[in-house]
């Protein structure tokens, strides 16, 4: 009798079954670390050479200690009273002609004052546009070190007065641009900022010059920008590599 061969089963166990490819199971804390990584260098690539330049000192004068020399000028000012036409000898009652009389004395004497601090070739900016008439000039030896210019303006509307200076050597002034580089004030430069000085908030815009730097106290800040921008006309943003607005003073 012939008997069948029997199938035997062997304990080796179980073999489990391999997983799909598709079943694996992704670690997302793994990819968001990936991610993280990939994102950071990013960054770095981009900021790194500006976050490097961060923190760097440059030798100059902080713009902040031209502030407070220009704001205390500003503060001390008091119009002479021959200003307003006051006490003449020569019976002159009529405005106009005293004004252009005095107008143009003026102009001439701020031209010969910053001939003699910044040298020729610089004149005080005329602010008739604005209807800004120059009363007054005055040199000043020690603005945070630097010699300069102080123009006072006055409005025959409102009465309102605009103070101009004008310092000698803008690159020995240093600040914060809006990068947090520690930089001279360079040719270009524009800063727009709101003054406390006292109980009164003042506009103050900054220009820098090749040879000098142009600080604006007004009322308000939107008349030192009017100012600003009859100084030196805003440029398009194609023609302007350095304008920069709001930048932190140091």
């Amino acid at each position: 009798m012939l008997l069948r061969p029997s199938k035997q089963r062997f304990a080796t166990g179980v073999r489990p079954r391999p997983r799909s490819r598709g079943s694996a199971r992704i670690s997302v804390p793994a990819v968001l670390a990936a991610l993280s990584m990939v994102a950071a260098s990013v960054l770095f690539g981009i900021y790194g050479p500006r976050m490097q330049q961060r923190g760097v000192r440059v030798a100059g004068t902080p713009l902040a200690d031209l502030i407070k020399a220009v704001s205390r000028s500003a503060a001390s000012y008091s119009p002479p009273r021959a200003e307003r036409g006051e006490n003449r000898d020569d019976g002159a009652t009529e405005a106009d002609g005293f004004a252009k009389a005095g107008a143009s004395g003026s102009v001439r004497t701020a031209i010969k004052d910053m001939v003699e601090v910044l040298g020729p070739g610089v004149e005080p900016p005329s602010l008739l546009a604005l209807e800004l008439a120059l009363v007054g000039s005055a040199i000043e030896r020690n603005l945070a070190g630097a010699g300069g210019v102080r123009l006072v303006y006055e409005s025959d509307r409102s009465g309102d007065r605009v103070f101009v200076f004008e310092v000698r050597d803008a690159m020995q002034f240093t600040h914060f641009d809006t990068l947090g580089r520690y930089l001279p004030l360079l040719s270009g430069t524009r800063i727009e900022e709101e003054l406390e000085l006292g109980p009164t908030r003042l506009g103050l815009v900054i220009l820098g010059f090749d040879d000098r730097v142009t600080v604006i106290i007004a009322i308000d800040v939107e008349t030192a920008v009017e100012v600003a921008d009859t100084i030196r006309p805003v440029l398009r943003p194609e023609e302007s590599s350095v304008e920069s607005t709001g930048s932190e003073l140091s």
